[in-house]
């Protein structure tokens, strides 16, 4: 923990006062008053020597955990991010490789359910400071994640606009992003507005080179004899050649159309490519707004936040054709034998796949000090509806009955009613109420330090509504379920000694800390947990961890009662060995019950240099879940013997829809060795203690490696283990790394990753999965800043402009047969036929 020293004579009367000054953190010269009786909070005030008075204070928002690293305002500055949500990822490989979001104080105390804080610009921040690993005990969360503190200014505001602008440089799609902020820091007090609108442009298949799916494919509809050839020799006659096939007359909308009409239109068919009609990502719009206000009440911090969110998606999935036989005699043909009808379901209206998504939402926070207990009280409610509606074709079986009936009302020509169409529209509404209480006090004075104890209970409910129905609104299905789900989290942080302390220094520093949780969920039985965590740094260069964790693992609610969503996936089926597209459905699975799942940890953090400079990690993990829950996996042929009631496929085995919600295993068992280096360096410049100067170029640079040893996966009792390394697909290998360089007003950075081949066995065949090397280039400049443009600035003023390209190099992952050969479906195009994407991106402060 960082602080500051006052040092006043003694020979000075303390009881009139006398100005004192000290010199902080930064470098900065502080000047006051120091009175007997006046000893501000968080300061202390001791006898160095007879003539000399030290006074010890805290820094302004420091967690009560110290900081295993830091990044000051200028260093925060020269990664050129626009909020604090893009700077914790931009850092992620700084705070924990896992890339799993961290726990966020907000100036040393819990932020709760205030997302706010995320959306706060960058420059706000005085520092952020990523605490050791203990901290999650601490404050109540689970062992293994990550506490980032966020410190803010003092006092800050910013009113700013941006607009961006990405495509993809192959062409085919585009989008764009308007928004406008505002943020106000006085002291305590702040508040946060933004209001956002997004659009993105449908990704068809005609913009890249993918072979259309098989069939026969016509805007307006033609007849044909039902085994080929000539239609009617009564038509021939009339046409004055043969005819094999003729388009629709135009007057057959509207009445029965006679031999001259079809004569007329002998041979004039009306091919289209069905790449027009069908999607690879659909457009999609997007809307946003939040506000966030915190300020004092009393002795306490309270933090109101509102919220509202609109999404939708527009897609199209195909030209729907039909392929029906209108009899001789009947009275929409003027044919003496059967006709064979290929017509499309309405010119050239594609099949739909449409999504929406409306959401609400408030949370309040309260955190405060009661009699020496740090409490934080949080309460947060959501209201979300979802609308999703998708078209599978057209009801070929109905229309036939139609014809069949030779019902005259019924112009098999014409223009057809929408309750022919297989269709499903699945509407949700969902409520959610949370509150969370967090109380901790160090209760017992250890000759290590304070021994603290931490309480969290968590109490919620969920209620979900959902209603399906067909193309023209009739019922097909309807539920309703609510749930509640109470947990609560104990735990101890014991110091068993300290680096210097009075007792045991010589173990160096060495902590314990201890939990136990509980949770209950309606029609679940109580699940149980507990974990330990030790932590060792015998020296100041070295830090060891070792933690062990076992807990009852039950569903959430998204996992139980999320809103169904039925979209269109374009995945390769094993079983037939061919590109297929069926129905994909996600979305809450109720059918989930609870597992149990353990795990091993031990890291070990090295700092050779001292200080931040290098830093090294290592790690080795290991965790067992049994009757665990998972995301349902790739769907290979042992996947779907396991789970062949999630698998449908038609007459011919044509793969149609897969249920693609959430599974339990039955076993689950991985191991993974993981490797770090981080190093940060200021180049050129001044150095102030613990930040760098505004002059100075700085350099970061990460490389991780992951290696994973074991992935089995038993998918249900009895059945054979599947070896995810040698036969799922998975890489054992994985590199990730980035390197930033910049100051203030100018930088630029490049990340990327790598896996390693991987192997899957489907069905008689072997392929061989081959990772591209991923990179991703991000750069920035403020013309104002860096031109050291003088006078009036005009529109250079507060101007920055960003670059990003995803996929730097336009790779994509090779797949191939053992032999080399390219199976049907993996062409480039195919598997990720978006490519490299460039996003622009204009910031305007006023």
């Amino acid at each position: 923990m960082k602080q500051f020293l006052l040092c006043v004579p003694l020979s000075l009367s303390a009881a009139h006062g006398t100005e004192a000054h000290a010199e902080t953190d930064k470098g900065d010269v502080a000047a006051g008053p120091v009175s007997q009786g006046a000893t501000p909070p968080g300061v202390i005030v001791r006898l160095r020597d007879p003539d000399e008075i030290v006074v010890t204070a805290e820094r302004r928002g420091e967690a009560k955990v110290a900081a295993e690293s830091e990044f000051g305002e200028e260093e925060i500055a020269t990664q050129g991010v626009d909020s604090i949500q893009d700077l914790l990822a931009r850092l992620a490989p700084f705070i924990d490789g896992s890339g799993e979001e961290p726990v966020i104080l907000i100036n040393g105390k819990p932020a709760g359910f205030d997302r706010s804080i995320l959306s706060y610009p960058a420059e706000a921040l005085d520092r952020l400071a990523v605490l050791e690993p203990e901290a999650a005990a601490h404050y109540g969360e689970p062992a293994g994640k990550r506490v980032v503190n966020l410190v803010l200014k003092k006092s800050f505001a910013m009113l700013n606009a941006d607009a961006g602008a990405d495509f993809a440089t192959a062409g085919g799609q585009y989008g764009g992003t308007l928004s406008a902020k505002r943020t106000v820091i006085n002291g305590d007090t702040r508040w946060n507005a933004q209001a956002r609108v997004g659009a993105d442009s449908a990704f068809r298949k005609t913009a890249r080179d993918i072979p259309p799916r098989g069939g026969v494919f016509d805007s307006v509809g033609f007849i044909s004899a039902p085994g080929g050839g000539e239609i009617d020799p009564a038509l021939s006659l009339a046409a004055g050649q043969t005819v094999t096939a003729a388009a629709i007359p135009p007057g057959a909308l509207t009445g029965g159309p006679g031999l001259d009409a079809f004569a007329a239109t002998a041979g004039a068919l009306h091919p289209v490519d069905p790449n027009r009609f069908e999607t690879l990502q659909s457009s999609r719009r997007t809307a946003g707004l939040g506000i966030g206000v915190t300020r004092p009440l009393g002795d306490f911090s309270l933090a109101l936040n509102l919220n509202a969110n609109r999404n939708s998606s527009e897609g199209e999935r195909g030209l729907p054709m039909v392929s029906v036989v209108i009899p001789a005699g009947h009275p929409w043909s003027p044919f003496a034998e059967d006709v064979a009808l290929t017509r499309p379901f309405a010119g050239e209206r594609a099949l739909r796949a449409d999504n929406g998504s409306t959401s609400i939402g408030a949370s309040l926070t309260l955190t405060g000090n009661i009699s020496g207990w740090q409490t934080s009280l949080a309460a947060s409610y959501a209201r979300n509806r979802a609308d999703n509606f998708l078209e599978s074709g057209v009801d070929v079986a109905r229309v036939q009955r139609l014809i069949d009936d030779r019902d005259p009302a019924f112009n098999p020509y014409g223009l057809w009613d929408e309750g022919l169409m297989i269709a499903t529209r699945t509407r949700t509404k969902g409520e959610n109420l949370n509150a969370r209480f967090n109380v901790r006090k160090a209760v017992i004075d250890l000759p290590a330090g304070p021994l603290t104890w931490n309480l969290t209970a968590n109490t919620g409910r969920n209620r979900t509504q959902s209603r399906q129905s067909d193309a023209v609104g009739n019922l097909i299905s309807s539920n309703g379920v609510t749930r509640s789900q109470s947990n609560g989290r104990m735990s101890l942080s014991v110091p068993i000694s300290r680096d210097g302390g009075a007792e045991a220094g010589w173990l160096g520093d060495l902590t314990v800390d201890l939990s136990a949780n509980a949770q209950a969920m309606t029609n679940s039985r109580l699940q149980k947990g507990f974990g330990g965590n030790v932590s060792w740094s015998p020296w100041p260069a070295l830090q060891l961890r070792g933690g062990i964790d076992y807990a009852d693992a039950a569903p959430s609610f998204d996992q139980l009662d999320a809103p169904i969503v039925t979209t269109i996936n374009r995945i390769f089926d094993y079983a037939r060995q061919e590109i297929a597209e069926p129905v994909w459905v996600t979305g809450g699975n109720p059918d989930l019950t609870r597992g149990r799942r353990q795990s091993l940890t031990f890291t070990a953090t090295v700092r050779p240099l001292g200080g931040q400079i290098l830093t090294l990690n290592f790690g080795y993990r290991q965790s067992v879940a049994k009757g665990g829950l998972a995301a349902f996996p790739e769907l290979t042929p042992a996947i779907e013997a396991a789970f062949p009631e999630r698998v449908t496929r038609d007459a011919e085995g044509r793969l149609v829809a897969v249920d693609a919600r959430a599974i339990n295993l039955a076993r689950d068992t991985n191991a993974d060795l993981s490797t770090g280096v981080a190093l940060r360096l200021a180049l050129g410049g001044r150095e102030g203690r613990g930040e760098t100067a505004g002059d100075a170029l700085q350099l970061n640079l990460s490389l991780n490696h992951g290696m994973r040893l074991k992935s089995e996966l038993q998918t249900r009792p009895g059945v054979p283990v599947i070896d995810q390394l040698r036969a799922g697909g998975q890489s054992r290998h994985s590199l990730s790394f980035q390197a930033s360089i910049g100051r203030r007003g100018i930088g630029g950075t490049l990340s990327g990753n790598w896996s390693s081949p991987g192997r899957l066995r489907g069905g008689d065949e072997v392929f061989v999965f081959k990772p591209p090397l991923k990179l991703n280039l991000s750069a920035f400049i403020e013309p104002d800043r860096v031109f050291a443009i003088a006078g009036n600035k005009g529109m250079m003023s507060g101007l920055k402009l960003s670059v990003d390209i995803n996929d730097l190099l336009n790779g994509y992952r090779r797949v191939t047969r053992e032999d080399g050969t390219v199976p049907a479906g993996y062409s480039r195009n195919e598997i990720e036929p978006l490519g490299r994407v460039v996003r622009l991106t204009v910031r305007k402060k006023f």
